[in-house]
């Protein structure tokens, strides 16, 4: 799916994209280490020990210095990488004889394009290391919790599989709309113009229609498992107050993070219609 833009970027930008991905995977794997050692913190304050306490500190130091720079490198390397590829794609697309519309609609494709390698890649990045990161804490707490938790797995799968195909065919059908934006306002046609605008309507609200219905599954599977989670949980002795926290938080960081999912497929839906289009 990346080949084509990725054709597009020079080695340089390579570089730097990769550098933004790496800050991205740090500051995740901070937050992903938060529960654990807050519960640690947690348990060694009761005891009179300030090691987990520390510890704490000093990830939630290392994690502020490291998004510090992330956000103001980031910003700078797609903005500048958005600048030239814009220049490209205006070139290509006249040289390939399409009109103002179509070359105006696939720039703003383009711009969506590097938004989801700003936005969106590290989002995914962000969404599988909560997700596993989380699972693999629950099976070290709890293996009963961790299986749980698995389950949620399933429906979520299939739910998402759905919407996939469904999200392909809307968002060919938005594209092809947008794409003839521009001629429908220069034909200054009322008539016109409101049916353009009442399509895009349709497609939008059919998107949002069925992200809805994906999420409502997701989120109805992800609360039953955490009725059951806490139920198990609650009935396991020997925990202490810390693991208790840890628990629960990375419980919630796991459904949590199965929620974006339906986002996360719209977005790639879109982002494999718009690869099409400038292909051609």
């Amino acid at each position: 799916m990346t080949q084509p833009f990725l054709s597009l970027v020079s080695r340089a930008d390579r570089w730097a994209i990769a550098g933004t991905y790496t800050l991205t995977l740090l500051e995740n794997l901070c937050m992903l280490a938060y529960p654990a050692l807050t519960g640690w913190a947690v348990d060694g304050l009761l005891k009179n020990s300030y090691r987990g306490l520390s510890a704490l500190i000093a990830v939630w130091l290392v994690h502020l210095v490291v998004s510090f720079v992330r956000q103001r490198y980031d910003t700078r390397v797609f903005m500048g990488l958005y600048a030239r590829l814009a220049v490209h794609t205006v070139a290509e697309q006249n040289s390939r004889g399409h009109g103002t519309s179509v070359v105006s609609a696939r720039v703003e494709m383009m711009r969506d394009m590097v938004g989801f390698f700003e936005a969106d890649v590290p989002a995914m990045f962000s969404q599988v290391v909560t997700v596993v990161g989380s699972l693999v804490m629950l099976f070290t707490y709890d293996l009963e919790a961790g299986f749980i938790a698995m389950a949620v797995l399933l429906p979520m799968a299939l739910v998402n599989a759905w919407y996939w195909r469904r999200a392909l065919n809307l968002h060919r059908g938005l594209n092809d709309q947008i794409e003839r934006e521009i001629e429908d306002i220069e034909s200054a046609r009322l008539l016109r113009l409101r049916r353009h605008f009442g399509r895009v309507r349709r497609w939008h609200v059919q998107l949002s229609d069925s992200e809805s219905w994906t999420w409502s599954v997701t989120e109805l599977a992800t609360i039953v498992a955490l009725v059951v989670i806490l139920i198990d949980f609650t009935r396991s002795p020997g925990f202490s107050a810390g693991a208790i926290y840890a628990v629960l938080a990375y419980v919630f960081d796991y459904l949590e993070g199965l929620d974006h999912a339906p986002t996360l497929v719209n977005n790639v839906a879109r982002l494999k219609d718009i690869r099409a289009r400038l292909g051609r």
